[in-house]
């Protein structure tokens, strides 16, 4: 992509239907891309045929460390049989491994016969009715959903929420530097992909289709647990969160998930929502004692680069934060 005229890349990205300022904070953000490769363009007459793009991430664990990427945006116009799998291909050379998680059509048709390692059901998409209108989003659109989609209706209560303690826990808004602090601390202990704060900023401060909520334990100094919370700027209706840092203290994840209901209740959330790895056997039990319910399962694949000797283990943990999910709220309205 750094070889490509970036007005023929955003261009063809707008033709795919993703919005101008999604296309300059996703692929054309200087600060974030620090000169890494962010994607790979098939070219045809000087204009772009095909897309694959690229999210860079680190793995670590004890000695070992690569720099790897997440995939997402993979498409090719019509009459470019086989360039696809060509895009893919090119994007291999470019880092020690590609990842993907979830993935549209094309990607859960084709990267698995790619991928040197496939896992069907490795992440887990839970959700937290909060009121009447979760329901209503499941309804197949036409005249009865939209009648029954009025603000009154959507707002009845479907559970008892408790009232936040706002001496326990505290929610700051935006991006806090004390969750800055906690990720650029922390160490990699298991195998999964690594975010530092530049990343999160990136993700959180200057994406233009979220606003985020930071939250921590106000006793703690500094912060060893913490939570992001977001919702898409367009709407208060659908609400998602991830943990960060330590989690193996159950009970302090417990009140910073109650603390994080009653917050976007108040705020007026009809829907919560997480993602867990079906390795993640403590969290995934504390999401159901809570009230989450399962409703999907995401495929992980995975694929050497030029590494050949990269582990293609799947990740011990999966959230919100890989691949490019986060911002993508459209899909919450679909489930």
């Amino acid at each position: 992509m750094s070889e490509a005229e970036p007005a023929a890349v955003k261009k063809y990205l707008l033709s795919r239907q993703i919005q101008p300022e999604i296309v300059d904070w996703k692929y054309f953000d200087p600060s974030f891309n620090r000169h890494r490769e962010r994607g790979v363009v098939l070219l045809r007459d000087n204009q772009v045929a095909g897309f694959l793009g690229l999210i860079p991430f680190r793995l670590e664990k004890d000695q070992l460390g690569a720099d790897c990427a997440w995939s997402c945006d993979w498409s090719v116009d019509p009459g470019q049989g086989g360039m696809g799998l060509l895009l893919v291909k090119r994007a291999r050379e470019l880092y020690d491994g590609i990842f993907n998680l979830g993935g549209n059509e094309n990607t859960r048709r084709l990267f698995p016969r790619l991928a040197d390692r496939t896992v069907p059901n490795a992440g887990v998409s839970f959700v937290l009715p909060l009121r009447l209108g979760s329901i209503f989003a499941r309804l197949p659109k036409g005249r009865l959903r939209d009648l029954l989609n009025q603000q009154t209706l959507q707002q009845i209560p479907l559970r008892w929420v408790r009232g936040l303690n706002k001496t326990a826990i505290t929610i700051d808004s935006g991006f806090s530097p004390r969750v800055s602090s906690l990720l650029d601390a922390a160490r990699q202990e298991d195998w999964r992909a690594l975010y530092d704060s530049e990343f999160l900023q990136w993700q959180f401060r200057r994406c233009p289709a979220i606003t985020c909520w930071s939250c921590g334990i106000s006793s703690e100094s500094p912060l060893r647990t913490a939570a992001l919370i977001w919702r898409s700027r367009s709407s208060t209706k659908f609400w998602r969160f991830v943990i960060c840092g330590e989690t193996h203290d159950l009970e302090k994840m417990k009140r910073l998930i109650g603390a994080i209901v009653s917050f976007v209740y108040s705020q007026g959330c009809v829907a919560l929502f997480a993602i867990a790895s079906h390795k993640e056997n403590d969290f995934v039990t504390l999401l159901r004692r809570q009230g989450f319910l399962r409703y999907g399962n995401l495929p992980f694949y995975a694929m050497r680069g030029r590494c050949a000797e990269l582990p293609i283990d799947e990740f011990s943990a999966l959230s919100f934060l890989d691949a490019d999910l986060a911002y993508r709220f459209e899909h919450d309205d679909a489930s």
